[in-house]
């Protein structure tokens, strides 16, 4: 019975159903696709400053091994 009732529900709201528009509504969000390549820079950069630091502060070039 609660399936012949859906059917029923289903084809009398069928008619009277808003179709989405064709073109969309509001503001939508920007393609960035280059956003992968920056990101992987600034790890790749932040990872090589690290490395210099690291070799600065065990080589004594700070003088902070006294």
């Amino acid at each position: 019975m609660a399936k012949d009732d859906e059917k029923d529900y289903m084809k009398e709201n069928k008619k009277t159903m808003q179709h989405p528009p064709q073109e969309k509504e509001g503001l939508e969000e920007p393609n960035v696709k280059e956003y992968n390549k920056v990101q992987g820079g600034i790890v790749a950069f932040v990872i090589v400053v690290i490395i210099i630091i690291i070799a600065l502060i065990s080589t004594d070039m700070f003088g902070l091994l006294n």
